[in-house]
C-alpha cells in the first residue's frame, strides 16, 4: 500500500501504462518520462517497474518530511545520496537497518522486509530511473551552458560513475564471450562495461530445494480447487513445466485429446490469429513470452491425466462456446464469464492457488513457478528410461523446458537433495561397510572386479550373437 503517492493505470498508445500522482494530487512528470520509456518492453516488465519506482518515490517523500533541509527547503546532494543509498537497508531490514534514515522512515512507513534477491530485483528499475535522470541533467546542464536554457542545473552527477564505461578485464570479458551470442560475434570481444550504481546486498543467486512443490502432494492440492478450469490449468503446469504465462494462452488448437499432446506456441509467430485480434489493443499487449525455445512439451504422468480429466469436466461443464475467441482458460465466473482468463490479475489467480495449498497442508511453497521447479527436478532425476537408468540429460531437459541456455536449466534442475543423500548412503556403507574402513586397495580392487563383470557380460553377448 502506498502512503504519500497514488499509483494510477493509463493508456498510451494503445499499450497499457501508469503515471504517479504526489501527495499535491498532480503528476510527478520524471515518473511520466520513465514511463514511456518502457513503451517497448513487455506488459509485465512495465507494470513491475512502474510499481517499483512507486514505492521507491514513496520511500522518498516520506524520507524528505524527516530529513534535514536548507532554508529554502532543498535537500543537499550528500543528504540525497545517503537517503537512496539507505533504501536497500530499508526494505530488508527495517527497523534493525544500519543506516539511521532507514530506520527512521520505518517507523512511519514500516519496511515489507523483503529478501535480499527481491530488493536487487527491484533496484533494477531505480537504476534504469537513475541513469535516465543522469541523461536528462547531462543533457540540461549542456543548453544551459550554451545559453539555450536558462536554469539552475547542478553541475554534480548525484551518483559518480553514473553512465560511464570503464574497461572490462580479461577475466570478466572472457566469461561474457562464453555465455552470450551477441558479445562472442563483436570483434575483438566487449570492451567496455556500463559502471555499475546504486549497489545492494543481495548474495549470490543459487537453487533452493525448498523451491520445487513435493511430487507426492500436488494431487492433495489440486483436489482443494474448487473448479474444474482451475484443476486442468495447474495439472497442466505440473505435467507440461511450463510458465503460467504459456499455460493461460494456450488455445483450442494448441490441444490434441486423441493423441494428449500440447504445444505452447508463441504469440508473435501468428499475428493474425482471429483470437488474437478479438481483443482490444490493450488487452493484445498483455500477452507475453519470455523466450521458450521450443513449442514442445512432455507431459508427465500422473499429472497429464488429471490435466485431460479436468479439461474434459471443465469443457462439459464450466466452459462457454462463444465463438469470440479459443482461448482454452476463461472466467468462469462473474460478469467477466467467457473472457481469456490471463485478463485476470495475478493476485486473485495466485490467492486461489494458496488457498488449496493451505488446505493440502502443503508449506513453505506459494505460487505456480514451483511447479515448473519440480518438474525440472523430476526429469534430471527420475524421470525413467528405456535402460533401466532414469533421469533425462540436462541438454534434453533444457528443451524441453524451453530455455535456450543449459545454464537457465541447471538453475531449477539440479540434482534432487534426496537421490544425493541415497548416493552418498551407498557410497558411506561400501567404504565403511560392517564398521571396518576399507583400504584404498581394498575400494580399487573391488571397482577393477565389477568392471571386469561387466566386460564379461558383454563378451558373453557377442558369443551368444
Amino acid at each position: 500500500m502506498l502512503k504519500n503517492v497514488s499509483l494510477l493505470e493509463k493508456n498510451l498508445h494503445g499499450r497499457q501504462s501508469w503515471q504517479l500522482l504526489g501527495p499535491d494530487g498532480r503528476s510527478i512528470k520524471a515518473f511520466e518520462a520513465f514511463a514511456k520509456t518502457l513503451e517497448r518492453r513487455s506488459v509485465n516488465t512495465r507494470r513491475n517497474y512502474c510499481r517499483w519506482l512507486a514505492e521507491f518515490f514513496d520511500y522518498l517523500f516520506e524520507a524528505a518530511a524527516s530529513a534535514p533541509a536548507g532554508h529554502d527547503g532543498s535537500v543537499s546532494h550528500d543528504d540525497l545520496v545517503e537517503v537512496i543509498e539507505s533504501y536497500d537497508e530499508y526494505l530488508v531490514l527495517g527497523t534493525d537497518a544500519g543506516k539511521e534514515i532507514a530506520r527512521r522512515v520505518n517507523e512511519t512507513l514500516p519496511s515489507p522486509r523483503i529478501s535480499s534477491r527481491s530488493s536487487e530485483t527491484k533496484h533494477a528499475a531505480i537504476r534504469r530511473f537513475l541513469k535516465l535522470s543522469e541523461r536528462v541533467r547531462a543533457q540540461m546542464l549542456e543548453m544551459t551552458n550554451k545559453g539555450v536554457s536558462a536554469g539552475i542545473v547542478d553541475e554534480q552527477a548525484l551518483f559518480a560513475g553514473v553512465g560511464e564505461r570503464r574497461d572490462i578485464p580479461r577475466f570478466q570479458r572472457n566469461a561474457m564471450v562464453a555465455n552470450s551470442m551477441l558479445a562472442g560475434v563483436i570483434a575483438g570481444g566487449p570492451k567496455f562495461i556500463e559502471e555499475c550504481i546504486l549497489p545492494t546486498s543481495a548474495p549470490d543467486i543459487s537453487y533452493d530445494q525448498e523451491r520445487a512443490f513435493p511430487f507426492d502432494r500436488v494431487g492433495d492440492v489440486l483436489g482443494n480447487l474448487t473448479t474444474h478450469r482451475d484443476r486442468a490449468l495447474y495439472a497442466f503446469c505440473a505435467a507440461s513445466g511450463c510458465r503460467i504465462s504459456e499455460a493461460l494462452q494456450l488455445l483450442w488448437q494448441d490441444v490434441d485429446t486423441a493423441t494428449r499432446t500440447v504445444r505452447l506456441i508463441d504469440p508473435k509467430s501468428r499475428p493474425n490469429c482471429r483470437s488474437y485480434l478479438a481483443l482490444r489493443p490493450e488487452e493484445r499487449d498483455r500477452l507475453v513470452w519470455k523466450g521458450r525455445a521450443t513449442p514442445i512439451t512432455l507431459l508427465i504422468d500422473p499429472f497429464a491425466t488429471m490435466f485431460f480429466e479436468a479439461l474434459a469436466l471443465y469443457l462439459r461443464y464450466e466452459y462457454i462456446p462463444h465463438g469470440r475467441h479459443d482461448f482454452v482458460f476463461q472466467y468462469v465466473k462473474g460478469g467477466n464469464q467467457g473472457e481469456p482468463y490471463f485478463l485476470a490479475a495475478a493476485s486473485s489467480r495466485n490467492e486461489v492457488l494458496k488457498r488449496a495449498i493451505r488446505l493440502g497442508g502443503v508449506r513453505h511453497i506459494e505460487g505456480p513457478h514451483s511447479l515448473r521447479h519440480m518438474y525440472g527436478t523430476y526429469l534430471l532425476n527420475y524421470f525413467p528410461r528405456p535402460d533401466g537408468t532414469y533421469g533425462l540429460p540436462l541438454g534434453l531437459v533444457q528443451k524441453l523446458m524451453g530455455h535456450r541456455q543449459a545454464k537457465d536449466t541447471a538453475k531449477y534442475a539440479r540434482h534432487d537433495r534426496d537421490l544425493l543423500e541415497a548416493e552418498l548412503s551407498y557410497a558411506n556403507l561400501m567404504v565403511f561397510g560392517n564398521g571396518k574402513v576399507r583400504s584404498v586397495h581394498e575400494l580399487k580392487r573391488q571397482a577393477l572386479l565389477q568392471r571386469l563383470a561387466e566386460v564379461e557380460a558383454k563378451l558373453k553377448e557377442e558369443t551368444v550373437e
